[in-house]
């Protein structure tokens, strides 16, 4: 599977490289990943429900983390029609996943297939899906590179992540007014469904030329009293420089709960997994 490298991104605190990977590294991957370093961003995307991709899932998170980079599993449950069974593999496989990355932007399959119409076919399906997926990606990177008034950088998501280990929220929604309810706009059928109870917010709002005060100050009232149980963690803005009235508001939420109960059978990692792991890495050597 292809993986994407984003460019190196610079700023004046630290240098933030931005990584993704795909399950099941091929050789270029595994280069990547050897050049992985303390404080890179990674995003790792795995398709949950096949039983025999556990223990390489388990074994290449391990290896990321061990980089000790900044670790955001992206997982994808499948769709309830596959089998209990699939379904039931996919939840090891996400608490898996959340016991080794720092957090974890979940999909829901049977949500994705409610942007779609029945006569869009298997191949157009998945090329939509993973497009969702990537754009997801994409404004948590244009998040911590776009600069603006006021920056939310790699230190304050790396803060943000670490203090609420788990599932994240992650939209991005734009317009030129907002009159139906927030909270539709935001919702989606493929994200968390209860973003609106997490603990803590980080917003980034950009707007183009001719918005004025009056709807920045409207559209921040509403946010807040969408998000009345969360803290604000932080909130940047920046500048869209292009005609017209238009806001682009970018969530990122955590503290959300698991969408399924952890299974009764689950058994977390030993901790002697790292001595072991490093034993047979100095044996390959």
């Amino acid at each position: 599977m292809e993986k994407k490298q984003s460019g190196e991104k610079g700023n004046m605190e630290t240098a933030v490289r931005i990584y993704q990977m795909n399950s099941g590294f091929s050789e270029t991957e595994e280069a990547m990943a050897a050049k992985l370093e303390p404080n890179d961003m990674c995003f790792y995307r795995f398709i949950g429900g096949n039983s025999s991709e556990t223990d390489d899932l388990t074994n290449q998170l391990y290896e990321l983390k061990e980089k000790r980079v900044l670790l955001i599993g992206v997982f994808r449950f499948p769709f309830r029609f596959e089998g209990k069974k699939r379904f039931q593999t996919a939840t090891t496989q996400y608490f898996r996943m959340k016991e080794l990355c720092d957090a974890v932007i979940y999909f829901n399959s049977d949500g994705l297939m409610e942007t779609i119409d029945t006569n869009t076919t298997i191949r157009d399906a998945n090329l939509i899906f993973n497009a969702i997926e990537e754009q997801t990606i994409e404004s948590l990177k244009e998040m911590i590179q776009m600069t603006g008034e006021m920056n939310i950088d790699f230190q304050d998501i790396q803060t943000f992540i670490k203090g609420n280990k788990g599932p994240l929220f992650l939209h991005t929604v734009e317009g030129e007014s907002f009159d139906e309810p927030l909270k539709y706009l935001i919702s989606t059928p493929y994200l968390p469904e209860d973003f609106t109870d997490g603990k803590q917010l980080i917003l980034n709002i950009g707007y183009t030329r001719d918005m004025d005060m009056e709807a920045f100050r409207q559209i921040n009232l509403r946010l807040h009293d969408l998000f009345s149980k969360a803290d604000l963690f932080k909130l940047g803005s920046y500048f869209i420089d292009e005609p017209g009235e238009r806001f682009k508001i970018t969530l990122l939420v955590n503290g959300i709960e698991d969408p399924i109960d952890r299974p009764s059978d689950y058994k977390k990692i030993p901790k002697y997994m790292g001595l072991l792991r490093k034993w047979q890495l100095l044996g390959q050597k």
